[in-house]
């Protein structure tokens, strides 16, 4: 194994650990809010359906779940990235 395989072998290692790190944050996010959400569904099938209306817009948790996806997007893919710097360092010939 050369330098360079050693340094895309190397690089890629990297990427993958600090992907995955920083994707459990918003993952996590995304589940609690999920949790949130089902917990107040079945509160409401329990008590019955709300008379009121309901906002059109989206919540403050539909925004948060959308920036959690688009962080869980960017770090998936540096993910991938290290993934593919791994391979292409192992199969350099």
């Amino acid at each position: 194994m050369d330098a360079a395989q050693l340094v895309l072998v190397g690089a890629g290692i990297v990427a993958i650990i600090m992907g995955v790190a920083r994707a459990r944050g918003p993952l996590a996010t995304i589940r609690r809010l999920d949790a949130t959400q089902a917990n107040l569904d079945r509160y409401d099938t329990w008590r019955g359906t709300r008379t009121e209306l309901e906002p059109d817009g989206p919540t403050g948790a539909d925004v948060m779940r959308g920036q959690m996806r688009q962080r869980l997007v960017v770090w998936g893919g540096l993910a991938v990235v290290g993934i593919t710097l791994v391979l292409v360092g192992l199969l350099l010939d």
